[in-house]
């Protein structure tokens, strides 16, 4: 899904609170991988929060070493002055929550309640997760897959509630559970402890301000990044052929009362941690 996996932080951003200045953030694709150098530019940029994706700790890795790993990428950030906000779940078809089968099932959902239990290291806001993999197929129950994502989404929010962080469900593309507005609503609705992360570059059908309308009061968190509406793509807000109206958005965002974060995920050869500064006040700026 995402093409983003180094040591750690497949995301990193900054807070963006209305009656603040901004503070913006970048993707570790863009800052080069984790590394005190690394980290020395985003802090420099104005970014203060990072995101840890904790993909790279345990893809291809002997299972001792993701907790030393994990550690090791908690200390390098506070040695760097950074904060993190929030924690990103692992995603792959292979820890798959919509899965039908009960055991796959059950063996996904323990693994991520271990996981959980290892970001408390990292004391998030929010864990981010995605709500399923790309592989619902023609013919397979669509239905029964969101049902499964539900209930299990329903289990890991009281794991993430007892490390005292709130679940956010990302929005995903494609034939992926939760690609609309109405599919987030089913899968977040009425589930304690249980938010949204909108993806701004996986929304491929419905617009976003429909998909902010709906959920702009549990949308918790944010991924930024530009696209072209046919597929995911990571560009830097304002690219040539992105197709996202930032000032509608940040004024549809704003109007919802969001108060959180706004983070930028956007590939590394589409900008620096200084240009997701410069795009941000941007957006403020249009918004006017």
């Amino acid at each position: 899904m995402k093409r983003i996996i180094l040591v750690i932080a497949a995301l990193v951003f900054g807070t963006a609170l209305w009656a603040q200045s901004s503070k913006v953030g970048t993707s570790v694709s863009i800052i080069g991988g984790l590394s005190p150098e690394s980290l020395a530019e985003v802090k420099d940029a104005g970014i203060d929060y990072i995101e840890v994706s904790i993909n790279a700790f345990w893809r291809k890795k002997p299972e001792n070493e993701v907790y030393i790993k994990a550690y090791n990428a908690l200390k390098m950030i506070q040695d760097a002055g950074l904060k993190v906000w929030s924690v990103h779940l692992p995603f792959s078809s292979g820890r798959d929550i919509s899965v039908i089968d009960p055991k796959k099932r059950e063996e996904t959902l323990e693994f991520f309640e271990e996981i959980i239990q290892l970001s408390s290291i990292f004391e998030p806001k929010y864990l981010v997760l995605h709500p399923g993999a790309d592989t619902i197929k023609d013919g397979e129950s669509r239905e029964e897959r969101l049902k499964c994502s539900r209930n299990s989404i329903g289990r890991l929010a009281i794991a993430a509630r007892n490390i005292g962080a709130v679940l956010c469900i990302e929005n995903l593309p494609r034939t992926c559970p939760g690609r609309t507005a109405q599919e987030m609503d089913y899968l977040t609705a009425n589930i304690p402890n249980v938010a949204i992360c909108f993806d701004t570059n996986h929304l491929l059908l419905g617009s976003h301000q429909e998909f902010i309308e709906l959920l702009g009061d549990r949308i918790k968190t944010l991924h930024i990044s530009d696209y072209d509406a046919v597929d995911e793509k990571h560009w830097l807000p304002y690219h040539e052929q992105g197709v996202i109206d930032w000032g509608a958005f940040y004024k549809g965002m704003k109007k919802a009362g969001y108060k959180g974060l706004f983070m930028f995920e956007v590939t590394k050869k589409h900008g620096t941690p200084k240009d997701l500064v410069s795009v941000y006040e941007q957006m403020k700026k249009k918004a006017k």
